[in-house]
């Protein structure tokens, strides 16, 4: 069974968990928990997945407990750990704000790429687009 398919089932059974997959040297997440590490430690996402090294897993734990997440690391299909946070659960409430953050950044990053391609096609584009603008 691939590592994704892993993620999958694991996420099923531990929808307000993060869930971590152990790729070699690496941890990756996918979908939305991909996106709740990019929000709280500013991982890039690349294909709907986030990763980060071994070396700082300690850390993105730790953290994500304090912050009352729980943590499932699937290692493989018949080894998964589970690190509960010992505080209330606050995966919902993290996940619904990042969500709505990374989809609002998308967003003005889509309108920043449109408006740059109009102004570089003309100059003119500047002025109209400002005066659309002021009208919102």
């Amino acid at each position: 069974m691939n590592k994704e398919s892993l993620y999958k089932i694991a996420k099923i059974n531990n929808k307000e968990k993060i869930v971590l997959v152990k790729y070699g040297n690496f941890y990756k997440s996918f979908e939305s928990d991909a996106i709740l590490l990019w929000g709280l430690f500013g991982y890039r996402i690349i294909d709907g997945k986030a990763s980060f090294p071994l070396s700082v897993f300690g850390s993105v734990v730790s953290k994500l407990n304090r912050l009352g997440i729980s943590v499932v690391v699937v290692n493989n299909e018949n080894d998964t750990n589970y690190y509960t946070a010992m505080k209330e659960n606050t995966y919902n409430e993290y996940s619904t704000d990042i969500m709505n953050k990374y989809e609002t950044d998308g967003k003005i990053s889509e309108i920043k790429s449109l408006v740059e391609d109009k102004i570089k096609s003309s100059f003119v584009n500047y002025d109209k687009l400002r005066e659309f603008l002021n009208t919102l």
